[in-house]
């Protein structure tokens, strides 16, 4: 009976895959479904960039302790009870932004949007550690990433043509609304599923009881753990801020349309949803995370120089941004189940995420802020972006360093890497 249980676990496994991801897809859709339609809505709203480059900080705002708090919970409560909080509060926070009448109460949709998302991930981080483990564990993380980069596509495909079709920004955003009540439903699925389950992982703490945390668990976390989170907040500040101005980049410096703007930033995420799974693959079976990474980061340099320092076609580097996104990703979530024993997973990406947080707060505001002092021009936004590329280069140098010290076992193949475990 036991063996049938084995065996009935790990073919779910690819079925839980799946309604994360779906999960996960309503949740970037969400996030990314304004930035096609940006100048939109700074026009019908009337505010400035850098008011725009608000519903990116205050979603980001919360999560510097929200996502710590957020992990907290996930190895207190389990990831049935927090994570349904979580997705909950995505479908409120999306559902407010897209009725919101003023600027104001759009911006605490997507405060609360905030509340629930970042962390709604970190739980489908904990999710995959637990149901693929010693298996395909950076695959898997690399098919959430494809199936959630999905839904920026989508969105960078869809919004501007819904206002175009509908005359209407905000139609665009209900959408987004309607997408996320869909996911929030879905993880209540998996929720059935995984409490069926249960006593498969009778190893984990019970769900729902309680486990003594301490503040001290985070001082036993290694420095190379630490590149890793330094490293995530400089290499999404110098992604995501940029794709929430690239579309407006493109028209006012290429002279591109709403739509046609969209598409290139989608080829961002494109690349990243083809190849992201593909080196999650080779990771687990050669390792070498570390060095792709470093690859990774370099490329981020050059690719945004390009866009604010010349007029070469955006195609060259928004590919050179979609490789980078590809590499860095496929190795650097699955590194953490690596680094850190399981029981303290909710912490240790809830940390992660709250350090990437901090960038993802400061630099959207500031890339907007930089851009009116600048005269509306992107020059200066683009220089910032690439000098975050380079401080990435330079803690994923460290952490090859540190990893050779701490024999941490990042560069080995996922079977091997976890085998001790």
């Amino acid at each position: 009976m036991a063996e049938k249980t084995k065996e009935t676990v790990v073919k779910l496994r690819w079925l839980i895959l799946v309604l994360m991801g779906l999960v996960i897809f309503g949740s970037y859709y969400a996030y990314d479904a304004i930035s096609p339609v940006a100048d939109f809505i700074m026009k019908g709203m009337g505010i400035s960039s850098a008011q725009f480059g608000l519903f990116f900080s205050v979603y980001s705002l919360p999560n510097i302790i929200m996502v710590l708090l957020g992990g907290i919970f996930l190895d207190i409560i389990g990831v049935r009870k927090a994570g349904t909080i979580f997705a909950a509060l995505c479908a409120i926070g999306v559902f407010i932004t897209a009725s919101g009448s003023t600027f104001l109460i759009m911006l605490l949709g997507r405060f609360i949007y905030g509340l629930g998302s970042e962390s709604l991930i970190i739980t489908m981080d904990k999710i995959l550690s637990r149901w693929f483990k010693g298996k395909e564990l950076a695959f898997a993380f690399g098919l959430l990433i494809t199936i959630a980069r999905l839904g920026t596509i989508a969105a960078f495909n869809s919004a501007a043509n819904i206002q175009q079709w509908s005359g209407s920004w905000r139609t665009a955003i209900w959408v987004s609304a309607v997408i996320m009540f869909v996911s929030f439903t879905l993880f209540l699925v998996y929720s059935g599923i995984d409490k069926s389950k249960e006593k498969y992982f009778k190893k984990e703490k019970k769900e729902g009881e309680a486990e003594k945390f301490s503040f001290q668990d985070i001082y036993r976390f290694r420095p190379s753990y630490w590149f890793v989170c330094l490293l995530c907040m400089t290499f999404y500040s110098a992604i995501f801020p940029f794709t929430a101005f690239s579309t407006v980049l493109l028209q006012t410096k290429f002279g591109f349309s709403a739509v046609l703007g969209g598409r290139y930033t989608s080829m961002i995420f494109t690349a990243s949803m083809i190849f992201t799974p593909l080196l999650g693959l080779l990771v687990d079976k050669i390792g070498k995370r570390g060095i792709m990474m470093i690859i990774g980061s370099l490329l981020i340099v050059p690719a945004h120089s390009i866009l604010g320092l010349t007029y070469i076609h955006p195609v060259i580097p928004m590919i050179m941004i979609g490789i980078s996104f590809s590499l860095v990703p496929a190795a650097l979530w699955p590194v953490i189940p690596i680094m850190v024993e399981e029981r303290r997973l909710g912490i240790a990406f809830g940390m992660m995420t709250c350090i990437q947080n901090i960038g993802l707060t400061v630099f959207p505001f500031l890339a907007g802020k930089i851009r009116d002092l600048s005269g509306g021009e992107f020059t200066n936004t683009m220089i910032m972006f690439a000098c975050l590329g380079f401080v990435g280069l330079v803690f994923s140098l460290l952490l090859k360093s540190a990893d050779k010290r701490e024999k941490a076992g990042i560069e080995l193949p996922t079977k091997l890497a976890q085998a001790g475990e």
